[in-house]
């Protein structure tokens, strides 16, 4: 007779074999054939290190491209002259994260310093204005309008400015005190914030009033951003991307979950978005189909930070490299005007391993 414990040793055993043989039979997504430019960061003052890449934000219009990390500095690329124009020192700490106000005509950074910093576009010579806050800044939000811009960091406050001023004009109370994430809406009627907890809120921005809270995560949510067509898409460290409806939670769906904790998403096409993290690889993803088109693999660390413009791609990673990816419009061709499928089957079941529709689940 086999006793129980070296029955269920060998049981174990044979589980692992079979799971282990299950992950190498499974079809890989293909790697995809997009041509892309390598910016490497380079050394300031001291030290003697690249730094790494937190942030990266592709003027709208125009041949800037912002780039900071854990060195203090904002680094502005000229894509045309292919060369770097400028390093910004006005930060004291680690910069977190860099955008380009839509119309072109603002940068804003902030980070571990505590400051929020907003830079013309037209004279990078002194700051526009400099505002403090009492705790770091780890990520900002600016409205399609650009007349707001939007801050959430290591405290429960979610803080709106004006745009061309730094003057304060809301605050809000997250749903943690940990925040990584906030997006505007298309409209920029809505504003949603998550962090560690995993939960989204999501508020009006003219009455400031709380109209959803979602639990979409188990772990720390790292990006937010809102379609057009009014889903809010969220990555996370449990290693999924979720596409929030806010008006029906039954429709909101979870893709499959990847095999590393997920730091930034981008949406790139009406159904396309892309989703960078830990396993550095760049994952481009059909949300009509819910199938994966495939992944661009050349970093060699975290894929921390994604931006779109101009009809490229933007990555920065821990790697100390910025990549712009310009996308094979063949292997796109597959997507679809909207941006999920609304027929999908309520009760379809998770396969970890295939890229068909029925690894969707809905939640």
């Amino acid at each position: 007779m086999i006793q129980r414990r070296t029955f269920l040793g060998v049981a174990a055993g044979a589980a692992l074999g079979l799971a282990t043989r299950n992950l190498q039979g499974a079809t890989a997504s293909p790697e995809l054939s997009w041509d892309s430019e390598v910016i490497q960061t380079v050394r300031h003052g001291k030290i003697k290190r690249k730094p790494v890449v937190t942030g990266v934000s592709m003027q709208p219009q125009g041949s800037l491209l912002a780039i900071v990390g854990d060195d203090h500095y904002v680094s502005l690329y000229d894509r045309q002259a292919k060369r770097f124009a400028m390093h910004l020192k006005k930060h004291t700490d680690w910069v977190r994260s860099a955008k380009f106000s839509p119309d072109s005509k603002m940068l804003f950074t902030c980070g571990n310093d505590h400051q929020l910093i907003g830079w013309q576009t037209s004279d990078f010579s002194r700051p526009e204005f400099n505002v403090r806050r009492k705790d770091a800044i780890i990520e900002l939000a600016i409205s399609n309008d650009s007349k707001k811009v939007a801050t959430v960091g290591f405290n429960r406050d979610l803080v709106i400015y004006e745009a061309e001023t730094g003057i304060e004009s809301g605050t809000l109370r997250c749903a943690c005190n940990d925040n990584h994430a906030v997006a505007f809406s298309a409209d920029g009627k809505l504003i949603a914030a998550g962090g560690r907890c995993g939960t989204i809120r999501v508020w009006d921005t003219e009455s400031l009033s709380k109209v959803h809270e979602i639990k979409a995560h188990r772990r720390r949510i790292r990006s937010l951003e809102f379609h057009e067509s009014g889903e809010l898409v969220s990555a996370s460290d449990d290693q999924t991307v979720k596409i929030n409806n806010l008006e029906d939670s039954l429709q909101s769906i979870t893709l499959p979950r990847h095999a590393a904790k997920l730091f930034a998403e981008k949406i790139m096409a009406p159904s396309v978005i892309a989703i960078g993290g830990s396993d550095n690889r760049i994952h481009i993803w059909n949300t009509t189909s819910g199938s994966e088109i495939g992944t661009l693999d050349n970093h060699s660390g975290t894929v921390s930070c994604l931006d779109m413009a101009q009809g490229v791609l933007v990555s920065g990673s821990f790697d100390t490299t910025v990549r712009i990816w310009t996308p094979n419009p063949n292997e796109l061709a597959i997507a679809e005007p909207r941006f999920v499928t609304p027929q999908l089957n309520a009760n379809a079941s998770v396969d970890q391993t295939s890229g068909t529709p029925a690894t969707w689940t809905r939640r």
